[in-house]
């Protein structure tokens, strides 16, 4: 055990021992206090209060997400503990990771899964990030961290799961008015960015509802705290989004729900590399497509304790093409070989989800039962030049999975949670690929299994953990990868096996420092060990297996509410390493905290606050030491309720106040300081937003 990781579990141990001298008692009063522990988290099956889930969740509501004046979906996930965005601020360099996991390569592709109102995305392209989307067209997002609460999604999701639910038109029609338009504009200093979106929602009668909406967002270079322009931080946007929900008949609790998203942008010699300082690459044209789409049959049969269905249709296509290469190594010379030449890489997936829970109830004792399947196909297409390519093979991966998870509650005290999957995917290569491999197909399957308990102690204490084992199977990049076939032999390459075990604890408060206040705490530790991780190799580009590794870590997560207080804390401590070599994985982001406090004015309907993240230290896998820092942001928001200003909306913020300059762990991984962008400096943001009813 490193040192520094004996430092983190020290301090946990305090933490530990400190809130265990909190009175067990302290729950006696203000149950109307919600706070955001006390949110109800509905991605991990039977909905539920996150505090109360065995495993580690984070839900993100609507005043969260526009409290954040998001320019990417990765800046979201600021205040979630063990999850975080990097490659850079660019919405086409951005990467996930969670709890240590998660990298730039096509790995990512089932270790974390993202779905935008169910529908799972994916992109991996070479000097391109892997998800795109515009933080305005979002209501929600829940972060399931670690395999244990994502069983329901794949066999393979070890780091855990993204799930972004786009806005409703339920969001802004009130009892009172059919239809009404949300405007919202704002801007920002750094980069003299600015953006516009107009969302208009409609009522038809009681049984049909659409929402529309269109977004349109613009992001120059940024500064970074020592005030050098970061080429290649741009952006310029468009995005559209049409949902809706149809009850079938007035006597029927059926109903069918849709959406339809777009998100694009052009770039007109761009870098190449769209994360990091990889000028060496030189410039391209660059458009970039991200489409969703899906319909889902909801029937909760309120009046039928074996009838809970839900059936989900959806689709979604992610593209890239690219034209015109420019200052490339050989420029004006015919390049090297095909990465520079006109090319197109796209992924596009086609899924049926269906699923059903059978509920049973005793004298003391419930139980919620959930068994499904999914038929998935996803196609990787790749044209370089007019044809495949060697390092990003084209072909299609089709997928079979069978799920089951069990809940039972036994006295309202004790929650058992467990849940079995199986996957089968069938991997076929239809260019790039060697020639022996092309349309061969190769066979992988997995199981997943989990077993989780929650006991409550008393009516503050709580005590939870879990076990899991997960198979994560072979993605076509992974196997069919001929860029040097002599690095690998795609057709040993085994499938990925993780063993997880996590414990943990909560503490729920009332009347903790004024009358009806409320403080929750929840702390998780969590060991991952993996057995044939599949990485890249040292010097080649195709994968291979690495015997052992271990990615483990601590997370606490902590918030506040009153009548004028309110604050959250989000820590985590993650250490991953290589168990044959010894080395740092490459995906291991630095120890950090987030603390928020906020102050709200009633009279006023003003509310503001500060918020300071702070990360320690550490040396990546290239070998270069990454400095800590300690970062500092204000926000004010401000909903009069009076006057000509009546139902507008006044968000500011200051983010990173003191210009600091410093550089995220992650995005200096494996590549070291050379190829890699320090954050924004000091940035400015306003936000005007309206809501009109009629």
């Amino acid at each position: 055990m490193s040192p520094k990781f004996r430092h983190v579990c020290a301090v946990s141990t305090l933490a530990l021992t400190t809130a265990l001298a909190m009175p067990a008692t302290a729950q006696t009063a203000g149950e109307g206090v919600f706070t955001m522990l006390g949110r109800i988290i509905l991605g991990a099956g039977r909905a539920r209060v996150a505090l109360d889930t065995p495993q580690a969740v984070t839900a993100l509501e609507t005043e969260d997400l526009e409290r954040e004046q998001a320019s990417t979906p990765g800046d979201l996930l600021r205040a979630v503990p063990g999850a975080e965005a990097f490659g850079g601020s660019a919405m086409t360099g951005q990467f996930l990771n969670i709890r240590g996991v998660g990298t730039s390569t096509s790995s990512d592709e089932n270790r974390i899964v993202v779905t935008v109102d169910g529908v799972q995305k994916y992109f991996e392209q070479y000097r391109v990030g892997s998800h795109f989307g515009e933080p305005e067209l979002y209501r929600r997002v829940e972060v399931l961290r670690g395999p244990g609460s994502s069983m329901l999604y794949g066999s393979g999701a070890i780091g855990g799961v993204v799930a972004f639910e786009t806005r409703e038109a339920s969001d802004f029609l009130t009892e009172g008015s059919d239809t009404a338009i949300r405007l919202r504009a704002g801007g920002n200093s750094n980069g003299e960015g600015h953006f516009g979106s107009i969302i208009m929602a409609h009522r038809f009668n009681d049984r049909v509802e659409m929402l529309a909406a269109l977004t349109r967002r613009f992001e120059g270079d940024y500064e970074d705290g020592d005030g050098t322009t970061v080429t290649g931080s741009n952006m310029d946007s468009i995005s559209g989004l049409v949902s809706g929900s149809v009850r079938l008949s007035d006597e029927s609790e059926q109903v069918l729900r849709f959406s339809a998203s777009r998100w694009t942008t052009e770039g007109e010699q761009v870098p190449y590399s769209a994360y990091g300082n990889f000028s060496i690459f030189g410039n391209v044209d660059r458009t970039v497509v991200d489409e969703s789409a899906q319909i889902t049959w909801e029937n909760p049969a309120s009046d039928n304790p074996w009838v809970d269905a839900r059936v989900q249709l959806a689709w979604t296509r992610s593209q890239t093409d690219q034209t015109n290469a420019t200052n490339y190594p050989g420029h004006p010379f015919a390049p090297p070989y095909g990465l520079w030449q006109d090319s197109t890489y796209a992924y596009e997936g086609l899924s049926l989800d269906a699923r059903n829970t059978v509920t049973m109830r005793g004298e003391g004792w419930e139980n919620y039962l959930t068994f499904g399947a999914t038929v998935a196909q996803r196609d990787r297409f790749t044209e370089v030049g007019g044809g495949g390519y060697a390092s990003q093979p084209g072909g299609t991966s089709d997928t079979y999975g069978l799920y089951l998870q069990n809940e039972l509650i036994v006295n309202q005290r004790l929650t058992v949670l467990s849940a079995l999957r199986y996957d089968r995917t069938r991997l076929e290569a239809t260019s790039g690929a060697d020639a022996s491999l092309l349309n061969q197909p190769i066979m992988h399957s997995g199981t997943a299994a989990s077993l989780a308990l929650h006991y409550e102690l008393n009516e503050a204490w709580s005590v939870f953990g879990s076990l899991a084992r997960t198979t994560r199977l072979p993605t076509i990049d992974e196997v069919f990868d001929s860029a040097d076939p002599t690095a690998t032999d795609p057709l040993g390459l085994r499938p990925e096996h993780a063993r997880t075990v996590e414990l943990g604890f909560s503490w729920t408060g009332r009347d903790v420092f004024a009358g009806g206040d409320g403080l929750e705490v929840k702390v998780t530790a969590f060991n991952n060990q993996f057995t044939d991780m599949i990485t890249r190799t040292g010097g080649g580009v195709p994968f291979t297996n690495i015997g052992r590794a271990r990615i483990r870590g601590v997370e606490l997560e902590a918030s506040y509410e009153s009548a004028r207080w309110f604050g959250r804390a989000a820590a985590s401590a993650i250490e991953g390493e290589n168990q044959v070599s010894g080395a740092v994985l490459g995906s291991t982001p630095a120890n950090q905290i987030t603390l928020e406090v906020g102050h709200r004015l009633p009279s006023r309907n003003v509310e503001f606050g500060w918020r300071g993240t702070f990360a320690q230290g550490m040396t990546v896998a290239s070998g270069d030491y990454v400095p800590g820092y300690g970062v500092h942001d204000l926000f004010v928001t401000w909903r009069p309720t009076q006057g000509v200003l009546r139902d507008l909306e006044v968000q500011l913020a200051v983010n990173n106040i003191f210009d600091r300059y410093y550089y995220n762990a992650l995005d200096v991984g494996a590549y070291g300081y050379a190829y890699s962008n320090p954050r924004a400096g000091r940035d400015v943001r306003l936000t005007l937003g309206r809501t009109i009813n009629f």
